[in-house]
């Protein structure tokens, strides 16, 4: 037992029974995400299949837009799947911080290409038989589609809820998938969301059709998907460029991982916390601490290898953890009144100040 045990007895396993124990559900799993997105690419690739022949047959543009919506959603999940797999690669001397930002990345290429491709395709589809209206046949057959279609959707949606459950608490799907840093589930969730309202649209257009005998309902209810499609995909690339630029951990995991520092033996205050996702799965956190000043040079190294020791068991997703000694003095003159928000923030009360955000 070396002095700072005799001292301070507070060691790594205790700081990590705390840190669990502040958020046990703090941990993004990259295998869940692959498995949401293999069902919803498996789903894709039959509706889109179906829907492309009622549409050939039929003579529906707004069938054939949401084959094509169906497709680039398929080509979408499987951008999305390599960026899963690559963010999970080791750092190398070029990246030492990882390719977790990988996910982030892919994610805001498929944006794009939902815009420029999927509302694209669909608007200029809808804009033809608006002009030149084709007469639909096959309304049965489109109908059946549309049914085949939802059924699968519904399907791979009800995967992504589930999954999307896990760590919720009283907040809003929506809420829990930003506060996540997860954009993966966010994209299924959205373009799954989408194609049921690209459903809906093509069955009042094929409605509309039928009752007045004019096709061009049929363009217009593709011009409608186009929209649809468009605002997904700037909410998505809005979300996923905020995420690369740089976001901070959940106010949770900050303020456990404040508390689990406080509570070393060692340690006399948390000056402040930066933290930065390098992936949904991957933190980059550094501290500020004031130690006491009665422990030698080697006892605050020990101090600060405990309380390492104790926030990576604690919470795994920090893959990149920064402790800085430093009196409160210092730190109060070095950052007052007026430092830059990139700054460490004062932590003087860890139950109500807010977590520092970069």
């Amino acid at each position: 037992m070396t002095a700072l045990d005799a001292k301070h007895p507070v060691a790594a396993p205790r700081l990590a029974s705390s840190a669990q124990k502040l958020h046990p559900q703090s941990i993004h799993r990259s295998g869940a995400g692959q498995r949401a997105v293999l069902i919803a690419l498996a789903g894709d690739i039959i509706v889109a299949a179906i829907k492309f022949f009622a549409g050939f047959l039929s003579g529906s543009s707004a069938m054939i837009s949401e084959g094509v919506h169906t497709l680039i959603d398929a080509s979408t999940e499987v951008i999305l799947l390599y960026g899963l797999i690559v963010s999970q690669r080791r750092g190398t001397p070029a990246h030492q911080l990882g390719y977790g930002r990988e996910v982030f990345f892919w994610n805001f290429v498929v944006a794009i290409l939902i815009f420029s491709l999927g509302s694209g395709v669909a608007f200029l589809a809808g804009l033809r038989q608006i002009i030149h209206p084709a007469p639909i046949e096959g309304h049965t057959l489109n109908f059946t589609v549309i049914a085949c279609s939802a059924a699968v959707e519904i399907i791979g949606l009800r995967e992504a809820f589930r999954k999307s459950k896990h760590g919720r608490s009283k907040e809003s799907l929506y809420q829990s998938l930003v506060r996540r840093r997860d954009p993966t589930s966010m994209t299924i969730l959205f373009g799954g969301i989408a194609a049921l309202m690209g459903l809906a649209v093509t069955t009042l257009g094929l409605l509309a059709s039928m009752a007045t005998g004019n096709a061009a309902y049929d363009g217009m209810a593709s011009v409608v998907i186009a929209a649809i499609l468009a605002v997904t995909a700037f909410k998505l690339a809005t979300e996923s460029k905020s995420l690369l630029i740089g976001v901070p951990a959940d106010p949770e995991i900050v303020k456990g991982i404040i508390g689990t520092v406080a509570a070393a033996g060692s340690v006399k205050a948390v000056n402040g916390v930066v933290s930065v996702h390098l992936s949904p799965d991957q933190l980059l956190v550094a501290i500020s601490v004031a130690f006491k000043p009665d422990l030698n040079t080697e006892e605050l190294e020990t101090a600060i290898a405990q309380i390492e020791a104790g926030l990576r068991v604690g919470f795994p997703q920090i893959v990149a953890l920064f402790i800085k000694p430093q009196s409160p003095e210092h730190y109060a003159e070095l950052h007052g009144k007026g430092a830059p928000v990139t700054c460490f923030a004062r932590v003087q009360n860890i139950a109500t100040t807010p977590y520092t955000s970069l």
